[in-house]
């Protein structure tokens, strides 16, 4: 061995020692859990080589595996007139000076680690012979001459033998399958083969200043092989569908491997279909049909999986009952979660107690399940979701008005405490303006009240704003396109008919145009056109069944169609074509009817009724375009049932 290569493998021992604590160092440090895979196996196509003065070099690339390098660095620097690409590791240029045998650390660095290789250069007035100029190599051969390899998995280094002469240089013809390479000067093929390759023959050539010697090593590169799917479910493994109407696609999802077939047990009700490809189940049902469960299996070349889908078919227009809540409650407060679940809070029952308890309802499954608990019970407060997903509670009663405000974590399922408001209200309005503040407008204490406060999200604080010009509680606060909050009806000891318009950006109430009826608990909402429809209500004593519109363009009200019964404590919601579903209330009893309000002709039409008598229930619009209706007061009691309407 000449004494260059002596003193570079003196160079690259001590360097693998250091190499060996900086990864110590690396992987040991903050005992925590690698999210990424760092970069590891670092090296070079030629790791100790020696450049001859004033001649450009082939360039040098790095090849490493685990997360991709972002960046280099080397220390010392390089000779004169060589350069590292910091981006991309390749040492290039043309040698400006002499330089003994000096070993090089190269670091490269990723968002996961850092990982080092050790590079041995010298530049000579003139190319280094080989250590036997005369002697060509012969006999070439590699320790695996027929290889297969995997897809996606790092093959062992596969090294040259060889006899005769010292080889200079390594090549390969053709290119190797993609992922895989050949060290031009040690003849070492390495890599992750990252394609599928038929078997082909790949000509290694190893030569010197006197000759050549060659060999054939077969290659191919197989796919991995297939893993079994570990599970399968549905977005809706409980599913309700109105006949004649399409259905939103009910998608699936699985773990493990990915699945390649998708077959259903047993036909689906007519206007059904499976996707065989992806196991979408789409399509219109043309007919009623009871409750039935369908087993669908997802399959591929390494097993099997099955999930069962429940799929009832109703007319349009009908309630079908879904799963029963944990508590029956009546005067709580919903709010569909970002993920299209819904949150039920709080509330009252007919023993006269005040509710703390939380729970969801998933749409997926038709079930209720407990989450956190409130630190307070309250009744006739209210809900309002945050644009961070958060939902914000506020007020209400427990037969002591509260100023208390406390925020669930749909996250954790927990709810914490926030700052109180300036003043305790209960049955007051809450409404999320575009700003991303909540204001609350209203409500009742020893007396009614007209103050109105905000809460920031940001920083969790109440701060109090424009007061209105008539106290009253029990009222309907909508938000308007335009950004301003319309404030209708109510009560301040009797039935009011009077409406103002708070607008945020100066933080004060206006006037505009009163109701045609005074009323409370009435519902108002907001339609496609920009009118708020205004329906039903109580006026003083007298259950109402009368409706009408708000024009914010005129600042006027007009009478629409009436209902067909008279009720309030009901519920309205705009359904996705538009119309107007209100639903339950009571009038001389609880009632169970429901009707439609259609704004194109301003009509009111009887749809479909529940199964059982709601009053002070809630009404959620769901992201299929059903409608939960949950709790209330019965005839026989509080309830705990739920329902949905399907249009």
């Amino acid at each position: 061995m000449n004494t260059l290569k002596q003193q570079s493998l003196c160079h690259l021992q001590a360097l693998g020692l250091g190499l060996l604590v900086l990864f110590c160092l690396n992987s040991c440090h903050g005992g925590g859990g690698i999210a990424i895979t760092p970069p590891a196996g670092l090296h070079y196509e030629r790791n100790e080589v020696v450049y001859q003065l004033g001649t450009p070099i082939e360039p040098n690339a790095p090849y490493s595996s685990g997360s991709p390098i972002t960046s280099y660095a080397i220390t010392p620097a390089l000779p004169a007139g060589l350069e590292i690409n910091t981006a991309t590791g390749v040492i290039s240029g043309t040698p400006q000076a002499l330089s003994e045998p000096t070993l090089y650390a190269v670091t490269g660095s990723s968002t996961a680690g850092v990982v080092t290789a050790g590079l041995v250069i010298s530049v000579t007035a003139q190319a280094v012979p080989p250590e036997n100029p005369g002697v060509p190599p012969e006999n070439l051969g590699y320790v695996a001459q027929h290889v297969v390899y995997t897809v996606g998995l790092p093959i062992p280094p596969n090294e040259p033998t060889v006899q005769g002469g010292d080889v200079t240089d390594y090549a390969v013809q053709p290119a190797l399958p993609a992922g895989l390479a050949i060290d031009l000067v040690t003849g070492i093929i390495r890599g992750t083969p990252t394609l599928v390759s038929a078997q082909a023959s790949y000509t290694v050539t190893a030569s010197n200043g006197a000759g050549v010697a060659s060999t054939v090593l077969q290659i191919s590169v197989a796919a991995p092989p297939p893993v079994a799917p570990l599970s399968l479910s549905y977005r809706q493994s409980v599913a309700l569908y109105a006949a004649g109407e399409p259905i939103l696609p009910n998608l699936p999802q699985s773990t493990g491997g990915a699945i390649s077939t998708f077959d259903v047990s047993s036909a689906l009700p007519m206007g059904l279909s499976i996707n065989a490809a992806d196991g979408t189940i789409a399509g219109t049902p043309q007919s009623t049909q009871p409750t039935a469960s369908y087993t669908v299996t997802g399959s591929n070349g390494a097993g099997s999986v099955a999930a069962t889908v429940t799929i009832t078919v109703v007319p349009p227009g009908t309630f079908d009952l879904t799963g029963s809540m944990i508590s029956a409650r009546a005067h709580a407060t919903a709010t569909q979660l970002q993920d299209g679940r819904v949150l039920v809070a709080g509330g009252d029952n007919a023993s006269g107690n005040f509710l703390s308890d939380a729970e969801i309802y998933d749409p997926a499954t038709g079930t209720w399940t407990a989450t956190g608990s409130m630190s307070s019970t309250r009744s006739g407060h209210t809900a309002t979701l945050l644009p961070d997903g958060r939902v914000l509670v506020a007020g209400g009663n427990n037969n002591v008005v509260l100023n208390m405000a406390e925020l669930y974590d749909p996250a954790t399922g927990t709810w914490t405490a926030t700052a109180p408001m300036t003043e305790a209200r209960s049955s007051a309005t809450a409404t999320l303006l575009p700003n991303g503040r909540v204001l609350v407008a209203g409500g009742s204490s020893n007396v009614v009240l007209n103050t109105a406060e905000l809460y920031d999200p940001a920083t969790g604080a109440w701060t109090a704003t424009g007061s209105m010009n008539s106290t009253r509680s029990i009222h309907t606060a909508t938000l308007l396109p335009d950004g301003k909050v319309l404030v209708a009806g109510g009560s301040s000891g009797s039935a009011l008919n009077t409406a103002e318009l708070y607008d945020p950006a100066i933080g004060t109430w206006t006037p505009t145009g009163s109701m045609t009826e005074a009323r409370y608990y009435a519902t108002a909402t907001l339609l496609p056109n920009g009118q708020v429809l205004v329906a039903a209500g109580d006026s003083n004593g007298s259950a109402l069944n009368t409706a009408e519109l708000y024009d914010p363009a005129t600042g006027t009200w007009t009478a629409t169609g009436s209902l067909s019964s008279a009720r309030y404590a009901h519920v309205a919601t705009l359904l996705l074509d538009g119309k107007v579903l209100v639903a339950g209330g009571r009038s001389s009893a609880p009632l169970n009817t429901a009707e439609l309000y259609d704004p194109v002709i301003g009509t009111w039409t009887a749809t479909g009724s529940m199964s059982t008598t709601h009053s002070g229930l809630t009404a959620t619009l769901l992201p299929d375009g059903q409608v939960l209706v949950a709790g209330g007061n019965g005839t026989s009691g509080t309830l705990n049932t739920a329902e949905l309407y399907v249009p």
